[in-house]
């Protein structure tokens, strides 16, 4: 069972990538509270970076949390696009469904590199959608944000063995991850959120370092993996391909080079 210190040291992991998202004071003290009645209820953080990549997570259970995590993301970006007319991001939807359509080609490059999705049942908070205004912004930059570090983590994990194939796969991933979350900033400026159009960073953030830990993070702001999350909302199911279904577009570069 999780000590208080280590609920603590979760706690602390989640702020300091909340702040490296830049997130709203108000949006970072709310996802703080999720955290920490998830962290209290049911184990719902396991944020404490690991002081090497990976953690012992074998090759398949990086791609397989991976997938899972994009597959979130699918389901996630799907429902913010049906949402999208007659909210603030309707303007922006041609954005979502891009993103959307690259959420889902990375869940098909993962999976033939042998990741399985482990859940493909998503608990969503109601309050992640952001009523279609930068809050909806908020949330994928914060999701994005973490996803990148999963992706480094894999990156690194898949250079050590030698298999560049996978490593570079991931690292195309990441890059995209890195692209969707700058325009998520953008899109929280647009918005009228904070005013972020900024570079500054010289190198990612990579504060998370299993993809245990990115799934944990992604937990404790209330999403749930095949089970309840810790904030009010509901279950979404994996939808499958954005473009058959009208929420992605069919963008260029759908394949790894």
């Amino acid at each position: 069972m999780r000590d208080e210190q280590t609920a603590g040291t979760d706690l602390q992991t989640l702020d300091n990538v909340l702040r490296d998202t830049a997130t709203s004071e108000m949006s970072r003290r709310r996802l703080l509270q999720v955290a920490a009645a998830g962290a209290a209820g049911a184990g719902a953080l396991g944020m404490a970076s690991s002081a090497g990549a990976s953690g012992g997570e074998s090759p398949r259970e990086i791609l397989s949390t991976l997938a899972t995590a994009e597959s979130f993301g699918v389901t996630f970006l799907t429902e913010a696009v049906r949402r999208a007319p007659g909210t603030p991001s309707a303007g922006l939807v041609d954005t979502l469904r891009a993103a959307n359509t690259a959420e889902y080609d990375h869940v098909v490059a993962l999976r033939e590199l042998g990741g399985r999705q482990f859940t493909l049942r998503f608990w969503i908070p109601e309050a992640a959608f952001g009523a279609g205004g930068f809050g909806l912004f908020e949330s994928i930059e914060t999701a994005d944000t973490l996803e990148l570090m999963g992706y480094l983590t894999g990156v690194t994990a898949f250079a050590r063995r030698g298999q560049e194939r996978a490593a570079r796969f991931l690292a195309e991933g990441c890059a995209v991850e890195s692209e969707h979350r700058a325009i998520a900033r953008f899109a929280q400026t647009a918005l009228g959120g904070r005013q972020q159009i900024l570079i500054d960073r010289s190198f990612a953030p990579w504060n998370v370092r299993t993809v245990a830990a990115m799934i944990r993070g992604l937990e404790g702001a209330g999403i749930g993996f095949g089970e309840r999350g810790a904030a009010p909302g509901r279950f979404y199911t994996f939808p499958g391909d954005p473009v058959a279904n009208g929420s992605g577009l069919n963008n260029n570069g759908r394949r790894p080079a």
